[in-house]
């Protein structure tokens, strides 16, 4: 963000498991944006772009932002409170 002379990010990501959720927590501290893409959609995506069954980060990271960029992303419901108790 400074490099760039940025004052708002989005952070992008493709959840697997329950790992993204810490992540998450930390970044709505910081008040750092978290989108999400559904890896199904990610996958799909792909495809259309080159149609290779490759997959490697690189490739899905560039494939992420681009969704993130073009506004095709759900906002994760991150629990808090009382709601984080009765899941927990």
């Amino acid at each position: 963000m400074k490099e760039f002379g940025k004052t708002e990010v989005i952070f992008g990501i493709e959840p697997t498991g329950h790992y993204w959720l810490n992540f998450a927590y930390f970044l709505e501290k910081k008040g750092i944006f978290l989108v999400m893409r559904n890896p199904m959609h990610v996958k799909r995506s792909k495809e259309l772009d080159d149609n290779l069954p490759a997959k490697h980060d690189a490739k899905d990271e560039l494939v992420i932002a681009r969704l993130v960029k073009g506004g095709r992303f759900s906002y994760p419901r991150i629990l808090k409170g009382m709601e984080v108790e009765l899941c927990a």
